[in-house]
């Protein structure tokens, strides 16, 4: 029954908040440099499009799976492109040159790659975007032996800001706005096993958990490296946000699971929005002024509505050991930097 409630609470996720609306609110992000992982999905296609549109930043990367057909990271470009400037005047400014990066999550040699890339092309990254997760996959371990969520959505990206750390840092040095992390959770945080994330358990299959337990620790798991980061980084900007029940295929993974969902559907189906509206957290909290480092925000805007586990700052700090001696173990004696820049 307590796996029923925590699914309802994310079934009947809130949108409200404040006002946005991305072409009025988005400010002019001339000579920026966006990473968004995850943009082969809905939420990211759709936040990567209107980032471009309306705030026409130098570039932009597209960071997901490397597909089949390599036509296929030509299509995903050409589509973001066609969405973002079909209807462009060239009184509206330069359109953003789009570029996609090939990223497994899964894999460390493919994220050490991934951002090896990024590093050789550019010298700042002013806004990072985590957008890419899995949810309701086969029990299964990543290919460093992860639990597939907790390796996925917060192991993998874990390693990609270890490794863009040092250039987000550099361009707090040299531009006058704060570079911005953004990380993206889920109220599935509610969904995580008793204790909030089980420690000696992350690197097997964990096949005495739920799929919802082991995909909500790793929503947990995301929402404590961001206070880790914005306490340790005081010279940029790191939030985490909640993007609300968006009709994507994550969220209809929740309706196949449950009977009693099912059930209701047609009833939840009037509280979820599109991923045109459901971007608009992911929107707010990449552009606003108004962000507060370290702050979870659900949509649009609201901060402060974590749970206690989501503030345990005992857990934080055990996480933070946890992960800093997993990354430093895979990459020792490979050549990388084992500590982010204080």
């Amino acid at each position: 029954m307590g796996d029923f409630r925590d699914m309802m609470r994310v079934m009947g996720s809130r949108i409200g908040g404040v006002s946005f609306d991305p072409a009025r609110d988005i400010p002019s992000l001339a000579s920026k440099v966006i990473l968004i992982t995850g943009a082969a999905g809905d939420l990211g296609r759709v936040t990567a499009t209107q980032l471009a549109q309306h705030g026409r930043p130098d570039r932009l990367y597209v960071a997901d799976l490397p597909p089949q057909d390599e036509a296929a990271k030509k299509e995903l470009v050409d589509r973001i492109t066609k969405e973002a400037y079909d209807n462009a005047t060239p009184e509206d400014g330069n359109k953003t040159e789009i570029h996609f990066l090939d990223l497994d999550l899964g894999s460390f040699e493919s994220i050490q790659r991934c951002a090896a890339e990024f590093l050789a092309r550019e010298q700042r990254l002013d806004i990072l975007m985590l957008n890419a997760g899995i949810m309701r996959v086969a029990t299964g371990v990543t290919k460093e032996g992860y639990e597939s969520h907790f390796g996925i959505n917060y192991v993998g990206h874990a390693l990609l800001i270890k490794l863009l750390m040092p250039v987000v840092l550099r361009t707090a040095e040299i531009g006058s706005d704060r570079p911005r992390i953004v990380v993206v959770s889920s109220e599935g945080w509610a969904m995580a096993p008793k204790g909030g994330i089980l420690f000696d358990k992350v690197k097997t299959k964990c096949e005495d958990l739920s799929y919802t337990k082991r995909y909500g620790q790793s929503k947990l798991a995301l929402i404590h490296l961001t206070k880790t980061l914005a306490q340790r980084h005081s010279q940029i900007d790191v939030v985490v946000l909640h993007p609300g029940r968006v009709d994507t295929g994550l969220g209809r993974s929740l309706v196949k699971e449950v009977r009693l969902i099912r059930l209701i559907a047609p009833v939840a189906s009037f509280l979820s929005v599109s991923p045109v509206e459901g971007a608009k957290n992911h929107l707010w909290t990449a552009t606003s002024p108004d962000v507060v480092s370290g702050k979870y925000y659900e949509p649009v805007g609201v901060p402060d509505r974590e749970g206690k586990i989501a503030r345990d700052s005992e857990l934080q700090e055990k996480l933070w050991t946890w992960t800093e001696g997993e990354l430093i173990k895979v990459l020792e004696g490979k050549g990388e930097v084992k500590e982010v820049p204080n």
